[in-house]
Formats: structure tokens, sequence, C-alpha cells
């Protein structure tokens, strides 16, 4: 009994065994078939520069400004927090650089709390602000926030010992909304910015301007937390337009500027002024005085000179940077570090960026001899990463289509799932693959995937013409999928598969395939003209080639090239011939080249005694040398 129960389970386990083969054998099958994983080399980006907490969790932080103290650059932001589309600022936080390439998270310098901040109406409102090292060696911290009792914002200065803080602040507004009265509306007391230098007599000045829509300068007594009389009166704190008053309000071209409506050039005053003067190799300022502010809506970056700072008199230079892609506000901080000027701004750009969840980036630029700043082009690459251009299989460049962030509110964010009124899908853009694409537009970062930053074989791809936006997988619709040009708004985990691709070998036999991570076994395909994912994709069409990469690739080829040699054996005496040598390099898309670039040491080999000689080619490939080598017999004569 024992025996048949024995063989009966035996039986069962030999028929599953048997049913459990096939399926074993499919996916044996299918895996063989997956095509191998091909890890690319990823962009040690620079944009965004900041963005991190001292866990290196993301920490989003606006309103950046610098002081460069000795050989440190520091940059302060004020902490976004919010979680929906409205400003909500807790603190201000403080990283530190000594190359302008990497950076350290330093400390929290100041809360924007009523325990700190005794005067301000709330505990979330910490706005821009700019910290300054006195003469006397202390940092002071000049700022602005909603003041309790008034109707709105007003500037506020608290000093510190040391620059990454704590800062203490000095119990009262410096200036009060109350202060500057007539103005447009209740927030023009916003954005200060601080300038310090000393004059041919040796005297020192102390500079402090802010504001929005309108425009102000005050100077600052020795003690740099109160303002200096101008009018010999000194119970009175006296605003207007020309020098003379305490607190000079601004004009461009000028114009008294009193609202958005006073245009100059067709632009108007916003907010964020910030000061900056030329340096020269000594250290000692020369030429004009450069105000760096925002204007109009949404907000594009412009400057302003004047010869005289405390006039506030000012003559307009033009539209430096555009609007951001990915947020609505900006705001600058412009320094000059080791002899090179650098260009701070923000922008949106992290997972769930917005003009409320803000980044700090950076760009190099340079002032041109007759005093002209040309547009300041963002970048995803910013002052540490690399561009990638990306061809598919018949040479065309993938590319976003051509297009300018305009001011218009509605149109933003620009991704699939916004009902804007342009782009191919909601408001995101167009990708095509086209060989006459824009030099800009076709320029591309590739970056750790979203989905995992961990796994090497994980990338996500940014414009870095547009930081920000990246391409996305749209929605399925039958086994294919378009591929957009879209800002990742919505942080969500899908947003980041949607933006993330698998790198394999080429489905071609060469170059690199992007598998869709939302949408596993759909690869990125070329066809037309369009770019798209798809489960029933062409091998060449499925095929791309990475600009970074080829290097690479083309230099492994190199390596491997082959020397090809009609006539190996000779008789002793004879002439060793090298006319019938090719030197063939397969390059990683099939197609092979002749390398014409070549020399031997067939002169230097005894042709006049039998036996293996070695004959080195040495040849030259994309200013490289290698060498091969190739046998070549020498025999008696009567042997042949």
């Amino acid at each position: 009994m024992k025996r048949k129960a024995i063989a009966g389970a035996l039986a069962m386990l030999t028929g599953v065994a048997l049913l459990a083969e096939p399926a074993l054998m499919q996916a044996q099958a299918a895996e063989a078939a997956a095509p191998a994983v091909k890890e690319l080399n990823k962009s040690n980006s620079g944009n965004p520069m900041l963005g991190f907490d001292a866990d290196g969790n993301i920490l989003y932080g606006g309103d950046p400004s610098i002081l460069v103290d000795g050989d440190t650059v520091y940059c302060y932001v004020g902490h976004d927090t919010s979680s929906w589309e409205g400003y909500q600022m807790p603190d201000w936080r403080c990283y530190s650089s000594k190359d302008m390439k990497t950076w350290k998270y330093e400390s929290m310098i100041l809360k924007a709390d009523r325990s700190n901040i005794t005067w301000a109406q709330d505990d979330v409102s910490a706005w821009a602000a700019q910290v300054v090292k006195g003469s006397n060696g202390k940092y002071y911290f000049y700022y602005c926030c909603e003041e309790a009792g008034r109707p709105g914002k007003s500037i506020g200065v608290a000093v510190s010992d040391k620059a990454t803080g704590p800062f203490k602040d000095i119990g009262k507004p410096l200036v009060s909304d109350t202060q500057t009265p007539n103005g447009p509306h209740s927030w023009e007391d916003i954005d200060p910015t601080a300038w310090i230098e000393t004059d041919e007599n040796g005297e020192e000045h102390r500079y402090l301007g802010w504001g929005n829509n309108r425009f102000f300068v005050c100077e600052l007594n020795e003690d740099m937390i109160s303002i200096k009389d101008q009018d010999g009166n000194k119970d009175n704190l006296s605003v207007g337009y020309g020098k003379g008053h305490d607190i000079v309000v601004g004009k461009m071209n000028g114009k008294e500027i009193f609202n958005d409506k006073d245009k100059f050039e067709g632009h108007s005053f916003t907010e964020a002024p910030y000061y900056y003067r030329q340096q020269d190799e000594n250290g000692n300022y020369f030429g004009p005085y450069y105000m760096f502010f925002a204007c109009d809506w949404r907000e594009q970056m412009a400057y302003a000179t004047t010869d005289d700072i405390m006039s506030n008199d000012w003559d307009f230079g033009g539209v430096i940077m555009e609007p951001s892609a990915t947020a609505n506000t900006n705001h600058m901080a412009v320094f000059n570090f080791k002899g090179q000027p650098y260009f701070v701004y923000h922008d949106g750009s992290m997972p769930h960026g917005s003009g409320f969840r803000r980044v700090a980036c950076v760009e190099k630029f340079d002032i041109n001899a007759d005093g002209s700043i040309d547009p300041i082009k963002k970048t995803a690459v910013g002052l540490t990463g690399t561009i990638s251009k990306i061809t598919d299989w018949n040479g065309n460049y993938i590319a976003s289509e051509t297009f300018e962030n305009t001011t218009d509110d509605k149109q933003y964010p620009m991704t699939d799932w916004n009902p804007g009124s342009f782009g191919s899908i909601g408001g995101s853009k167009e990708v095509i693959a086209d060989f006459y694409a824009g030099s800009e537009e076709r320029e591309w970062e590739i970056v750790p995937g979203k989905a995992d930053k961990n796994k090497a074989e994980y990338v996500s791809i940014e414009s870095n013409y547009k930081p920000g936006m990246y391409l996305k997988v749209a929605l399925d619709d039958n086994g294919t999928a378009p591929v957009v040009l879209a800002q990742d708004a919505g942080g969500t985990e899908d947003e980041a598969n949607r933006m993330t691709f698998k790198t394999v070998e080429g489905l071609a036999g060469y170059g690199v395939t992007f598998e869709s991570v939302v949408y596993p076994g759909y690869y990125l395909v070329s066809r037309e003209g369009k770019l798209f994912v798809s489960k029933d994709a062409e091998k060449e069409e499925a095929t791309f080639f990475v600009s970074t990469e080829a290097k690479n690739d083309e230099a492994q080829a190199a390596q491997n090239a082959e020397v090809l040699k009609t006539t190996r054996f000779y008789t002793v005496g004879e002439k060793l011939n090298t006319d019938d040598m090719r030197v063939i390099v397969t390059l990683p898309n099939g197609k092979t080249e002749t390398v014409k670039d070549y020399e031997t040491n067939a002169a230097d080999l005894d042709m006049k005694k039998p036996g293996e000689k070695t004959l080195e080619v040495t040849y030259n490939y994309d200013g490289t040398e290698y060498t091969k080598n190739v046998k070549i017999t020498v025999v008696e004569e009567d042997y042949r």
C-alpha cells in the first residue's frame, strides 16, 4: 500500500515536472531574448547647484543671495515648504563652496517666527535677503517679512559673528512699509540688496536697496543697522525722487517709476534688485554700478547701470534672461569669485518644483568691454555637467521643438496633464527627430533615472536648453505612447517612472536602446520624424547613438581595428611590400572606415634570414595612436 502511494506521488511529481518544464523553458528563452543592460555615462550635473539638506534630502529654497568671504562663497536661500501653489517659507538656510562646483549644506541661520523676529506678523515669511560683512568683522543679514499690525512687508536686519549664523534680529524693522508711503501696494518694501565700498578719499559707503514696482536706495550709518541722514533732519525719514532724500525713489531712463504701468523700453520694474560692480585684478572697483532686477511678469532678468548709486537714476541695459520654464518668479545674485563673474538665480526644476518650491542654479557670464551684457543662457549642466547629443539610426538628432518661455501664466506648468493651449499634448512640448534641428534644441543632459537613481541602467534625459524639462512617456494608446518634453511638476512616482528609461544594448547590434520604465517592453522609437515608445519596435528604429558614449565606443573600435594584408609569406631577400595593406575600423553603428594614416617598421625587419617576423603597424584614429602586429613569414626560396 505504501509503495503504491509513493508510486502515485512520484507520478504526480513527474507530471508536475513535465508541466513545469515548458514554462521554465519559456522563462529561460525570454530571459535569453531580453537585450543586455548597457550602462551610460551620467552627467555630473551642475544645475540645480543646491536643493538638499544636511542628510541629502530634497530641500527647496529660493531668492538666492551670495557672500564672498575670503576663499569661501556662501549662498543663502529662503526655505520653501509649501505643498500648494502659495508661499510658505519658515526660515533661511546657508550653503558654502570653495570652488563653485561642490556645495556643502551649512545651517539654518534664522527662523522667521515671532520668537526670533518679534515684530513679524507670522512664522512663514522668510522672503528674499542678503548677507554682507561689515568692516567690524560682523555679518549683517538684511531681509524682509510681513510686519505685525501693519498692512505690508518691511525690511529687517539681523547680526551674527559668523557667516553661517545664527543671526539675531535687532528687534525692530529697519524700514517699515509706512515709511515709504503712497506706494502702489503694500509689498513694495521687499528684496533688500546691499553694497559696501570705500571711495577714493578712503571713506566707506554702505548702500542698501530694495523694492517692488518702485525701487529705493539709502545709505547706512557705520553701525549698519540705521539709515544715514541726508537732509539734515534726523527726526524724520524723507522719501522722494532725487538726491538729498534719506530714501531715494528710483528712476529708469530718467522716468520716475511708480508702478508697473511706468514702462521703459517696453518693460516694467518688478522686484529683486541686486547691486554689482566690476573689479580689476587687484580687487579695485571700476566702471558703473549695475543693478540687476526682475522685470515684467512672468519675470525676466534685466540690468541697468548708473555712475551715481545714490541718485537712483538708472539707464536700462536690457533683458538678459528669459522667464523660467518651471517658475513664475526669479531672483538673482551677481558676484565675482577668483576673477570670474557668476550669475545665480532660481527656478522650479526639482521634482514637484514651481515658483513656490524653488532651487538655486548658476551660470558664468562676462561683461563686454563697452559695459554691456549679453543674454545669459540657462542650462541644465551648469558649471560641471556634460551635454549629450542623441541621434537615431539614420543620423537624425533627437530634439525638442523650438519655443520661447511665454510670460502667460496660463501656459504653465508645461506638462502633459496641464490643459494648456499649446504643445503636442496639453501643455507639454513636442520631441522630434530632425537632422537639421537647432543646436540648442538638440542638447540633452543624461542623468541618473528619476525612478531609481541607484540603478546604473536607469537614465532620465533632461533638456539642457529648457532646464527642468525631461523626455516623458505619455499615456499608452494601444501599444504605443507619445514621448513629449515636460516638467516634473507633479513629483509623483508615476511621473518619475514616465521620465525614466532603462538603457540596453542596441537592438540593431550596436548603439543603445531605451526601454520605458513605466511600460516595460516598450522601446523608444524614431519613425518619420516622430518619437514614441512601442512594444512592436523595429530593431533599427529603436537604436540610438549618444555622443558622450560614442567617443568611448569608437576608441574601443579603433583599438580592435583589423589589419588586412594580402601577402604574408616571403622568400629570403624579397622586399617586404606594404602597399597591399588596409587598416579597417568597424564603427559602433556597423559601418566600416579605412584608416589611411599609418606607419610600419618594415624597413627594420631583416628579410635576409628565414623565420617569423613581427610587422608593427602604427595607425592614427581621431588623434590617438594604436598599434597592431601582423605576422610575416620568411622562407628559403626552395621551400616555396
